[in-house]
């Protein structure tokens, strides 16, 4: 039986998280601390940010409902990862990237070295160097972080 421990500063929404996970009959869900032992922790905040003990992951917005909640639980014990991009999101106010960049971009977002870009993607590292250089001008970032943290708002590139 898979547990969920969930960690957040307000009992009551807590609670009612807990009560909306608790509807799958196979879940213990708890209310607990990041620490605790777990298959999957979630995490309250702005968004509910859902931690997989494997490493997967899921970002929802606050007010997303029970089933979409459950099924964002389901996928992460399943080993996939989830983003729920909201409705209001802003298109990109950039130039759009090549497929090819979109490929260095994931890597990127993982925290690939230029050297280990291109040996993914079969290329120099210096042509690796030149995609995250135009990556960053197209998205308007000044460090690798910045275009990171940018690609996820814009829900270009994964967790």
């Amino acid at each position: 039986m898979p547990r969920i421990v969930i960690v957040s500063p307000s009992p009551l929404l807590a609670d009612g998280l807990a009560a909306a996970l608790r509807q799958v009959a196979d879940w213990d869900v708890r209310v607990g601390h990041k620490d605790d032992d777990a298959d999957a922790w979630l995490l309250v905040g702005e968004d509910l940010v859902l931690r997989g003990a494997d490493g997967a992951g899921a970002q929802l917005a606050a007010d997303t409902g029970a089933a979409r909640l459950r099924a964002a639980v389901a996928a992460v014990l399943e080993g996939l990862s989830v983003r729920e991009t909201p409705w209001t999101l802003a298109a990109p106010e950039h130039e759009p990237l090549t497929p090819r960049e979109l490929e260095v971009f994931e890597l990127l977002g993982k925290g690939l070295s230029n050297r280990d870009i291109g040996g993914v993607l079969g290329i120099s590292a210096h042509t690796a160097k030149y995609h995250v250089a135009q990556i960053l001008a197209k998205v308007g970032a000044a460090t690798r972080a910045e275009a990171v943290h940018e690609g996820l708002r814009c829900g270009l590139i994964g967790l």
